[in-house]
């Protein structure tokens, strides 16, 4: 979580409510007369609300749960980020691809780390801006995130690690490509634009599962037990206290 806004326990969130997709997006695009604006603004909105990290729900928490919660990893961020774009009257889609886990170390405390596939699923949002098409993930890592874990990486001298590579951004213009996480580079695999999710994650190409269990039955299951290890080592992260 961020400093000053505490991440909700998941009975604290049933009873607060969630936000209309359709209302956040009129509000934060609200006197803005450009598609770029507009675009951009949305953009900004998910990367600063939306810290980096996951939630019981992991890969399969719909946009306004993911929203309420203020956490989400590339794939609920990406379909969050995707919602609000349609909302807006945006041509968006999530595309998946396959990447290697080389992206996360370090993002997982000890205990954790066994968990993450060799390969992971790793989602962007193709976006329609002015005529032109934008692939971005620039959202999915928040600012004090990618501070501190470029520090990190030019201390060790290594390219990638802890959520993101050296070179990554999470500024974006409206006018072009930009990423956080993917690069081109990284790509194993295309899975394409996915609309449906469920059938996604049955498929052989979903790869986030443990034993064959889906990793969005087994968070769920666990709930913030499952996460909140994981959340609390970002945290330490963020404030230059992770090993």
């Amino acid at each position: 979580m961020r400093e000053g806004r505490p991440i909700m326990s998941e009975p604290a969130l049933r009873n607060a409510g969630t936000p209309s997709i359709k209302d956040v997006a009129r509000r934060v695009t609200a006197g803005l007369t450009s598609e770029r604006e507009r675009a951009v603004a949305l953009h900004d909105h998910v990367r600063d609300t939306v810290a980096f990290g996951f939630n019981s729900h992991f890969d399969a928490g719909p946009p306004e749960y993911v929203l309420s919660r203020g956490v989400g990893h590339c794939n609920p961020k990406s379909q969050l980020m995707t919602a609000l774009f349609r909302a807006a009257g945006f041509d968006a889609y999530q595309h998946f691809v396959a990447i290697p886990n080389t992206i996360l170390r370090g993002t997982l405390p000890a205990s954790r780390s066994w968990l993450l596939p060799a390969v992971l699923c790793h989602s962007y949002v193709d976006v329609l801006v002015d005529g032109r098409w934008c692939a971005i993930d620039s959202f999915i890592v928040d600012t004090p995130l990618l501070n501190a874990a470029k520090a990190k990486l030019a201390a060790e001298g290594v390219p990638l690690g802890y959520g993101i590579r050296v070179d990554s951004t999470n500024e974006w213009d409206g006018r072009g490509d930009a990423f956080s996480q993917f690069s081109r580079e990284l790509m194993l695999d295309d899975h394409g634009r996915i609309d449906d999710l469920e059938a996604y994650f049955g498929s052989p190409q979903y790869r986030h599962k443990l034993i064959g269990v889906r990793f969005n039955t087994a968070f769920k299951l666990m709930g913030d037990l499952g996460v909140g290890p994981i959340n609390a080592h970002l945290d330490r992260l963020r404030r230059g206290e992770a090993n």
